[in-house]
């Protein structure tokens, strides 16, 4: 992540509730504005929970964090990259809802940008700028950097002189990965596009995506600029350089990205004067090959984990190959049932969570005392989600006469009528104003309790903060990934189609479940939530604690059609439905203000 940013300009969106000396999250106290760009505001952190060490945070501004199409590309490039070790590589870690807004944490980049580094050589020498000698050892840094992030199946994509840094040891880290995003420039303006465009690749400008050859290109684009203050083919200095460095640079400036070296790395020692061979393959043999080497990884770290008894949960997303592929390895479930046509098996044994402090303590799991109700933290929100839907058990705490009915279909007998009244089944038939009642009856019970201080209070989610957690950091299309049958939750199922021949099913899927299925058998997502999409259509209010109807998300029991298995699908214009699928889960979280 960019250490000073792109220079500020006027009538940029304002973080507003950032300056120095505040403590975001318990965690992170800034330091100071780093810069401003089309992508916000940029702060230099210290991070509380590691011994003060600098971190970068990110404010995203709206035009950004209201486009899906965005955020789905931020997602991606982040989830590649988060858990990187590499040397010369500064990641974004970790993209943080709270509230409204939406921040990233990446690493900081200590020292002066390339261009700093660049332009103080020349005031210091009377308008000589780095010679190539000088330049190679941070070639060859930067180069590592974008070959390691190749191999990951990503691109850099908006590689420039300011976000290549040099410490005071020489030390090259290369900033800013994830943030290009391709064909979706409605943020790009003014002249911070002027300024990546010069640096960018001809097929970049007529609209392709960026891929390692892109890289190379703007690579070698940002070295002709560190030694003649011009970018790439402007560059008219390169007649007075060694033979090498000048086939070098033609090559890898090439106006066709097949015709240039095969790696950054290569590149380099070409610049050195070395004997580099191999050609470039067809972008479509590349991308073949990077999927399926990604395949095979997530395949080998499945295994790992399944012979070691080990669940790995990554919380910043569950990419869905993975997740099939660890599905795949898990060992056989005990009693195993019938053999199912699905990769859905029912959850056994859930463990219950455990509160071992006696009020909620950000970064802990919690327990509601008076109804049993458990809720895990989920940093990237910034509050606690309720672990499982709201169940008939806890809901009757409350209305001791509810009752969530017997499903029997239109057309079926009420021989085949299904029972939805189980007391570890999700409550039904449930409006939105009745389940705004439950969590401020929770509220008030926990508060004259001693169990919930004054701040925070239980109450429904949004519909934003509802489709966070379904997603749990993901952008596909579903839930658990791009493709149907489900890997988890409870849809309309086989067992359904059998309960009632009359009713549509998914083809080839099974969870054994012919209506609800218990609240802990509803599947896990890679944030600790169960039936977050799937089971029960659930609630959700339009503002904080507000008490305007925000939409039914998340799916339910008998859906079958990809539209309303969809991640981002929205159920219903009313919220006094009482359907049996209509059900809730609550958040615990910061009191709104005026909530």
């Amino acid at each position: 992540m960019n250490e000073n940013g792109n220079e500020n300009q006027v009538g940029r969106p304002k973080s507003g509730g950032i300056e120095a000396g505040t403590v975001l999250w318990g965690r992170y106290e800034a330091v100071g504005e780093l810069g401003e760009s089309v992508l916000g505001q940029v702060w230099l952190c210290r991070d509380g929970h590691a011994d003060g060490a600098p971190v970068v945070l990110r404010w995203l501004p709206p035009d950004v964090r209201r486009s899906k199409a965005l955020l789905a590309v931020l997602h991606e490039n982040i989830r590649k990259l988060a858990e990187s070790d590499h040397p010369n590589v500064a990641p974004v870690r970790q993209m943080v809802y709270a509230g409204a807004e939406v921040y990233l944490v990446g690493d900081y980049a200590p020292g002066q940008t390339l261009a700093e580094w660049a332009e103080g050589l020349e005031a210091d020498r009377d308008g000589k700028r780095p010679s190539l000698d000088e330049l190679l050892p941070v070639l060859e840094q930067a180069a590592a950097a974008l070959d390691y992030v190749h191999a990951q199946g990503a691109a850099h994509g908006n590689l420039t002189p300011t976000n290549v840094f040099v410490d005071e040891s020489g030390t090259v880290r290369v900033t800013d990965f994830g943030l290009s995003f391709g064909r979706h420039t409605s943020v790009r303006r003014g002249e911070e596009e002027a300024l990546a465009a010069a640096f960018r690749a001809p097929e970049q400008r007529a609209g392709a995506e960026a891929d390692s050859a892109a890289d190379q290109y703007s690579l070698a684009a940002v070295a002709c600029w560190a030694m003649t203050g011009k970018s790439g083919p402007e560059a008219d200095d390169r007649a007075s350089w060694p033979p090498a460095a000048q086939k070098a640079f033609a090559r890898a400036l090439e106006a066709k990205p097949q015709r240039r070296y095969v790696s950054c790395g290569d590149f380099v020692k070409a610049l050195r004067g070395e004997k580099v061979g191999g050609r470039r393959k067809g972008t479509g043999e590349l991308r073949r090959k990077v999927l399926k080497v990604a395949g095979l990884a997530a395949i080998g770290v499945a295994v790992v984990a399944a012979g070691a008894g080990i669940v790995l949960a990554i919380a910043h997303t569950l990419n869905s190959a993975g997740h099939a592929a660890a599905v795949a390895a898990a060992p056989a479930e005990e009693p195993a049932e019938e053999a199912l046509p699905a990769p859905v098996r029912r959850a056994r044994g859930v463990q219950p969570l455990v509160a071992d402090t006696p009020l909620p303590t950000e970064g802990k799991p919690w327990v509601a005392g008076s109804a049993g109700m458990q809720f895990v933290w989920v940093f990237e929100m910034q509050m606690w989600v309720g672990r499982f839907e709201v169940s008939n058990r806890e809901y009757r705490q409350k209305e001791p006469g509810h009752a969530s009915g017997k499903f029997t279909s239109p057309k079926g007998k009420p021989s085949q009528a299904v029972s939805l009244e189980g007391e570890n089944q999700p409550v039904v038939g449930v409006n939105f104003a009745e389940a705004r009642a439950y969590a401020q009856w929770l509220t008030e019970r926990e508060r004259e309790a001693g169990k919930l201080p004054e701040g925070l209070a239980y109450r429904l989610p949004t519909a934003a903060e509802a489709e966070a957690y379904i997603r749990a950091g993901t952008q596909t299309a579903y839930p658990w990934g791009d493709e149907l049958p489900p890997t988890r939750g409870n849809y309309a199922d086989e067992a359904l189609a059998a309960a009632f021949p009359d009713m549509p099913a998914i083809e080839g899927y099974r969870d054994g479940a012919a209506c609800t299925a218990d609240v802990q058998d509803s599947g896990e997502n890679a944030w600790g939530i169960f039936g977050a999409n799937g089971n029960v259509w659930e609630t959700a209010s339009r503002e904080p604690g507000g008490d305007q109807f925000g939409g039914w998300l998340g799916g339910g029991w008998d859906d079958w059609q990809p539209t309303r298995l969809n991640a981002a699908a929205r159920y219903g214009f009313r919220g006094d439905a009482h359907g049996m699928v209509n059900g809730f889960r609550l958040v615990l979280a910061p009191v709104a203000v005026g909530g």
